[in-house]
């Protein structure tokens, strides 16, 4: 009966999902990567960032820049996996966010020494949208009172000259 409870409790640890397999990757920073290029250099690794500028197409493969919010990292890839990016990141634009897994080079041979990713999976996270820059009246206001204190400054010294 002891035997039956031990098989009956093997079997279901067996069963069961073990954490490790289905935890997410926690994408690396671009300052881990540079911080830690040596270490890194020849790596799968997961970066995540906006998609920013343009996409560079050379054949059947693009260079695109990847921004995390502290650097962008260049990022080589197939041209067919960047077909659903909808938005790229500009001064009117927050871009796409991408997240590409790929091996990290310190300094790329086939590209010329560059620092960067040969993505072998590419997924967009979430969709980029357009930015309404909103002008602070307040800030306005300021601004036209310093203008204006600033010409009476130099209205009082010309006339004290």
């Amino acid at each position: 009966m002891k035997n039956l409870y031990v098989l009956i409790i093997a079997l279901v640890m067996i069963a069961l999902p073990r954490p490790d397999v289905y935890a997410e990757v926690k994408p690396i920073t671009s300052i881990e990567l540079i911080r830690d290029a040596n270490s890194l250099d020849g790596s799968v690794i997961t970066y995540k960032g906006e998609i920013v500028a343009a996409i560079m197409k050379r054949g059947d493969h693009s260079w695109v820049n990847l921004n995390d919010g502290y650097k962008a990292i260049g990022v080589w890839c197939k041209t067919s996996s960047l077909s659903d990016v909808k938005t790229l990141g500009d001064y009117k634009n927050e871009g796409d966010i991408l997240e590409v897994t790929g091996v990290f080079h310190r300094a790329c041979p086939e590209h010329g020494g560059e620092l960067d990713i040969h993505a072998e999976a590419l997924r967009i996270e979430a969709l980029g949208f357009p930015v309404e820059e909103r002008v602070s009246m307040r800030r306005v206001n300021i601004s036209i009172a310093f203008f204006i204190m600033a010409l009476l400054a130099i209205f009082m010294l010309r006339k004290r000259l």
